[in-house]
């Protein structure tokens, strides 16, 4: 059997031997040291909790005072590595949480540990480069023989070969920036991580030539137990990049690594410090540093553009702002999302990411129908167009307003925004969602849910995408597959309305009306004030004997559609399991303006087929652009 050797800096643990050496010399460490080095070296750059090491130090049965025993082992290791609490080389003390061993760490087999002189390497500051072709450490510090630092400094590839212990380079055909921890003592400091965590994702997505799993999906792992391997089983990636984030005054501090989670192995680790305002330029320098050992043949013109100009601190830390509250989805996040941009756009007028915003927040509130189609999107596209004007390489600029576009049945530079946006990031998974539902409504289905399908493997933890593929499934009368992707849509997210809604109605044409009054019912609880929601639950309860609640639905939505947060389309559904037809006819001949969807749309409710022979709806057929 093979046993594990971990090297890092000048120093090399040696499991079968229990022996740390520094070069030829060998530093005494006792068993619980060992076991504590051990814990923290399996877990570089990532925070190991004082219970964690509780656990792999003593039995369960054991009593003692771990605590004590902790301190006392911290304290001779960092005597053993030349290392102090104070200023650490090595272990990073992390408040009220446990240690955090911050050097890279190369794994290797006694099998495939063969003896390297190499020259000592200095441990590398980021993104300054030396004529020798070594990173200089802004203190001067050295790192010895370090498989990851090998990685980062050394241009050539034989040499990278060798210090790979002769294992050719992993090919990677996926990714996943999981979310940065934030170890800054201010634990309001969250919405920095997460908003350097998102630009990583989205510069790696617009550079590789992979799929990047996006911010949707890995967000569920902030804080998690689970291993590495079996993240990258439920995400479906063969690639995993990791870290952390600390700020502290002007200061911040980026550590991130790159996992083959294949094999548990540490490819590279770099960390970054930088002033607020060098934030931009950083992200960039990272998501470089990244791109290129994940696909070391992309041209310099394919890598990641490194920001060359300072951002106002002020301007970018407005706009993290925002994208903290936009991504937490509710209308009372919507509100300070939009502040937050607003607050940025005024203070820097040529900052497109805050127009790109304030877009979103503007076209998406009428989703959530608190805000009217009338009133949101015209301000919506002005935001959104002048984002373009100001950069046209922003792709969730382009993104949305290709949704805008699409709101407004403009078909055509709909999908040519669509495109726009696909082009420049082809990993941009709400660019592959929405241009579904355009290729759906203008009946280029198959094509819809090849994109839906895009959409959901690149955000396969996001429940709306997953109860949309299931949605145009149901409309395509795919009903098995329609249940799998609800059922693991309600799954994700138990209490979204949406999925039970559209497994409502899968049961209803599938003749299960027990289960289809249930579904019904239960998407009604837990989202009572969606007119979607109503339109489609009263359509089933009126089809499954439950007329009168049916009718008190219905005048939900009627009151809805004349305080204009609702359009005729939902209302209309009701009217048609009611029996009523003509009612059904005379809502969708009002102004086209307050139809929810265009006519031909509204065929992915089977319900409107029963309108069909009818010569008022043939015309409307007509009639619609």
């Amino acid at each position: 059997m093979d046993v594990k050797i971990y090297k890092f800096a000048e120093f090399e643990l040696d499991l079968a031997e229990s022996e740390l050496r520094n070069g030829k010399s060998s530093v005494p460490l006792q068993e619980k040291q060992l076991q504590l080095l051990c814990a923290l070296l399996d877990h570089p750059q990532r925070v190991v909790t004082r219970e964690q090491l509780r656990d792999r130090m003593w039995d369960s049965r054991t009593v003692v005072n771990f605590e004590q025993g902790i301190n006392v082992a911290i304290k001779k290791v960092r005597s053993a590595l030349g290392d102090t609490a104070e200023n650490p080389r090595f272990i990073e003390t992390v408040a009220k949480k446990g240690y955090r061993f911050l050097a890279p760490v190369e794994v290797v087999s006694r099998a495939h540990a063969p003896s390297l002189n190499l020259p000592a390497q200095p441990i590398p500051e980021a993104g300054v480069r030396t004529d020798t072709g070594t990173l200089r450490a802004r203190d001067g510090r050295t790192l010895r023989a370090a498989i990851v630092t090998g990685i980062c400094c050394l241009a050539g590839a034989g040499i990278v070969t060798v210090l790979l212990g002769g294992r050719p380079k992993p090919s990677f055909h996926s990714l996943a920036v999981l979310p940065l921890q934030n170890l800054s003592p201010d634990a309001g400091q969250d919405y920095l991580a997460d908003g350097i965590t998102e630009e990583l994702t989205t510069s790696l997505a617009e550079t590789l030539p992979l799929r990047v799993i996006s911010r949707t999906s890995v967000m569920p792992y902030k804080q998690t137990n689970k291993s590495i391997q079996q993240i990258a089983r439920e995400l479906g990636v063969d690639a995993i990049v990791e870290g952390s984030v600390a700020r502290a005054g002007n200061q911040v501090s980026v550590t991130v690594q790159l996992i083959d989670p294949g094999v548990d192995r540490h490819l590279w680790a770099q960390r970054y410090e930088r002033r607020p305002e060098d934030l931009l330029a950083m992200e960039s320098e990272v998501a470089q540093a990244i791109a290129l050992r994940v696909n070391s043949t992309l041209s310099p013109a394919q890598r990641p553009r490194v920001t060359a100009h300072s951002v106002d601190p002020g301007v970018y830390d407005l706009w993290l702002m925002g994208r903290y509250h936009w991504n937490r989805r509710t209308m009372a996040d919507f509100t300070q999302a939009k502040s937050y941009f607003e607050q940025a756009a005024a203070r820097d007028p040529g900052y497109a990411p805050a127009y790109a915003g304030l877009a979103e927040v503007l076209a998406l509130s009428t989703q959530y129908g608190a805000v009217s189609f009338e009133d949101a999107l015209p301000r919506a596209s002005a935001a959104a167009k002048h984002a373009v004007e100001l950069d046209d390489n922003l792709a969730e600029a382009h993104a949305i307003l290709g949704f805008i576009e699409l709101a407004g049945r403009r078909w055509r530079p709909s999908e040519a925004e669509f495109r726009r946006a696909l082009a420049i990031d082809p990993s941009l998974a709400e660019a592959h969602h929405w241009i579904a539902y355009l290729l759906f409504f203008l009946d280029r289905r198959d094509e819809a849910v090849a994109e839906i399908a895009k959409a959901r493997a690149l955000d396969p933890l996001s429940a709306v995408t997953n109860a949309d593929e299931g949605h145009f499934l149901y409309a395509m009368r795919d009903f098995d597959k329609a249940g799998v992707r609800l059922r693991r849509a309600i799954e994700i997210a138990p209490d979204l309305g949406q999925s039970h809604e559209t497994l409502a109605l899968v049961e209803l044409e599938t003749g299960h009306l027990a289960d289809a009054q249930r579904e019904a019912r239960t998407g009604l609880a837990f989202d009572p004030n969606n007119p979607r929601t109503l339109g489609e639950a009263g359509y089933v309860l009126a089809s499954t004997g439950a007329a009168k609640d049916a009718q008190g639905l219905l005048s939900t939505l009627l009151n809805m559609m004349q305080q204009g947060s609702s359009g005729t389309s939902f209302p209309a559904l009701v009217e048609i399991a009611l029996g009523q037809p003509d009612r059904a006819l005379e809502l969708l001949e009002q102004s086209p303006a307050r139809r929810t969807y265009n006519i031909r749309a509204l065929g992915q409710w089977h319900g409107f087929e029963k309108l069909i022979p009818y010569a008022r709806y043939q015309k409307l057929l007509a009639e619609d652009p």
